[in-house]
């Protein structure tokens, strides 16, 4: 009991120590753990934040390259061309918060194949990839600016979103709008390959055909070279910055508001419209021989896509005159044809859809006038003109006449005063010889 007492008696006295010991050690492993959080928390919120706030990659792509130069007319190579948009909407691009742009290239020289292309937006983990062209058509009579989409689920919805954006402000500058489409190759998949490369990577693309370079009415969009080009590139830009809802404290802008639009996912491939309209017929209205002029009624229609524009022909469908667009969301026009008289006409319309399918209207014809009636015309047309130039001729010389006579009265007056002038000078002469005659009669008399 003895030795049990002391025990205790030694426990006791050791309290103390025990209770410090335990008191530091807990207080090292506190320490210890908030160090450990603290390290964790440290290493964790950057990344979290670098993730939270991650900003939007896009990779341009500026069509062609190296020998492959892509469309060629009048001087201009589209290479170049894609070049100068891409780079003028990179330096755009960069001036919003927000967003980090990759070129695919920046040199015209370089040999870059599609799914090269594709690859490097794939290890940039971009959001979308926008690829920059200019175009060309086989029969050089299309003009107008389009967008080309995959045909598949997101990748359709996405491209189509951004594509009405980008479409909008090319009708506001002026471009005719050719819409936004898809294309399917044979193998049922995307056609253009870029598109089908990045789709298989699972990266957002979409291919800009800017205007056509091999017709009239597109090249005031282009034909000045630089400035136009880099103006494109702007455009772009903004675009993009309108469906990533950027903003720029550079440039005075704030798109986080701004209304993108929203296209549903598709189920099934979104396929082209393959078919020619379905309506096209021509009546006359009337025809003024005197004038030489008709008016007809077109009607078109096509079902399944829009019709774009309409062509007339006074030969029967052989050739035809500058395409017109045709009015959107209606079916029905009113056209007024100026009617060459020396042979008989035979009038055909042609209308193009939106995937260039053509359909010619029913041929309406119309005889020669007489050419009896035409030289009459004529000889009243150069009568007429005969009339109104010797009339303005009879005029003109009355005029200059009653100018001329107003002179003569001027130069009249003017004449009187220097013949007068004159004999006055002379009588001064003789006046002052007939004295100095006399002055010297006089000093030789004395």
């Amino acid at each position: 009991m003895r030795s049990n007492f002391y025990r205790i008696k030694w426990f006791i006295s050791k309290l103390p120590g025990i209770f410090l010991a335990a008191f530091l050690l807990y207080k090292e492993l506190l320490r210890n753990i908030c160090v450990a959080t603290s390290l964790i928390i440290f290493l964790l919120i950057p990344a979290l934040n670098v993730y939270a706030e991650r900003p939007v990659v896009v990779v341009l792509d500026p069509g062609h390259g190296g020998d492959n130069t892509g469309a060629i007319h009048n001087g201009f190579i589209e290479k170049d061309m894609n070049l100068i948009v891409a780079l003028a909407m990179k330096e755009e691009l960069e001036k919003y918060e927000g967003i980090v742009v990759y070129l695919t290239h920046d040199d015209a020289m370089t040999n870059m194949s599609l799914k090269e292309r594709a690859e490097f937006a794939a290890s940039q983990n971009a959001d979308f990839m926008y690829c920059l062209h200019f175009n060309m058509s086989e029969s050089h009579m299309l003009y107008g600016a389009e967008v080309w989409v995959s045909a598949f689920d997101v990748f359709y919805a996405k491209g189509h979103a951004f594509g009405q954006i980008i479409m909008q402000a090319f009708s506001e500058m002026g471009l005719f709008n050719r819409g936004i489409k898809t294309r399917i190759n044979n193998r049922d998949d995307d056609y253009y390959g870029i598109i089908r490369e990045s789709r298989a990577l699972g990266v957002d693309t979409i291919l800009i055909e800017h205007c056509h370079l091999d017709h009239i009415i597109d090249k005031e969009f282009y034909a000045l070279g630089d400035f136009q080009l880099e103006e494109f590139g702007r455009v772009n830009a903004t675009a993009v910055a309108k469906y990533f809802k950027l903003a720029s404290s550079i440039l005075g802008v704030d798109y986080s508001d701004y209304p993108v639009p929203v296209v549903e996912v598709p189920t099934e491939i979104v396929r082209p419209d393959l078919t020619p309209p379905d309506i096209s017929h021509l009546e006359l209205i009337s025809l003024n021989i005197e004038e030489r002029v008709a008016e007809f009624n077109l009607m078109a229609e096509d079902y399944d896509s829009l019709i774009l524009y309409y062509g007339i022909s006074l030969d029967g469908g052989i050739s035809f005159d500058i395409l017109q667009p045709f009015p959107a969301g209606t079916t029905e026009l009113t056209i007024s044809v100026n009617l060459p008289p020396e042979k008989d006409l035979k009038v055909v319309a042609a209308v193009y859809n939106a995937y260039d399918r053509i359909t010619q209207s029913n041929i309406i014809e119309i005889s020669a006038l007489p050419i009896d009636e035409i030289i009459e015309d004529i000889w009243e047309e150069i009568e007429e003109i005969i009339d109104i130039s010797l009339t303005e001729l009879t005029r003109e010389l009355t005029e200059r006449q009653d100018q001329i006579n107003r002179r003569l009265e001027v130069y009249q007056y003017v004449i009187i005063g220097i013949a007068v002038l004159m004999v006055l000078v002379v009588i001064i002469i003789i006046s002052r010889v007939v004295l100095l005659i006399r002055v010297r009669s006089a000093r030789f008399d004395k």
